[in-house]
């Protein structure tokens, strides 16, 4: 997954120009259905995600952002989006380790297109009969 994209995909939603139809009336073609469905995720989602977060308990879950000006200044803000780029730094003890590891935990988002598959209708074999007359 590349560091603009934060929705995977399967392999049946690789071609942008193919078509998406939910409905006679509703359809469109997939690189306009993947990029509202990424708008949305980058836009919605984080920020719903940290709300419900600290809600529950769960403090300080906001990502800070340092953003330098063109006149040198730094400037912090909110960049929640980050939980589906970068992640947000945070700290792990696992059970039988010497102690703290430091890394990052990231959101990661995946669509995907499952077929339906066609059923398979067993056949009938003439020997069915006869094995059912040996039990």
């Amino acid at each position: 997954m590349s560091q603009d994209q934060i929705c995977e995909h399967n392999e049946y939603l690789n071609n942008d120009d193919d078509v998406i139809a939910f409905s006679a009336d509703s359809m469109c073609k997939l690189a306009i259905f993947k990029q509202k469905i990424q708008n949305f995720l980058s836009n919605e989602i984080p920020n719903k995600l940290v709300e419900f977060l600290e809600h529950q308990g769960i403090k300080y879950m906001k990502i800070n952002q340092s953003i330098t000006d063109s006149k040198g200044r730094t400037h912090t803000n909110i960049a929640n989006h980050n939980w589906l780029k970068d992640g947000k730094e945070c700290e792990i003890l696992q059970v039988g380790s010497n102690g703290w590891k430091k890394g990052k935990i990231r959101l990661k988002v995946s669509l995907e297109f499952i077929p339906d598959e066609p059923k398979i209708k067993e056949i009938e074999s003439p020997l069915d009969d006869i094995r059912q007359s040996i039990n």
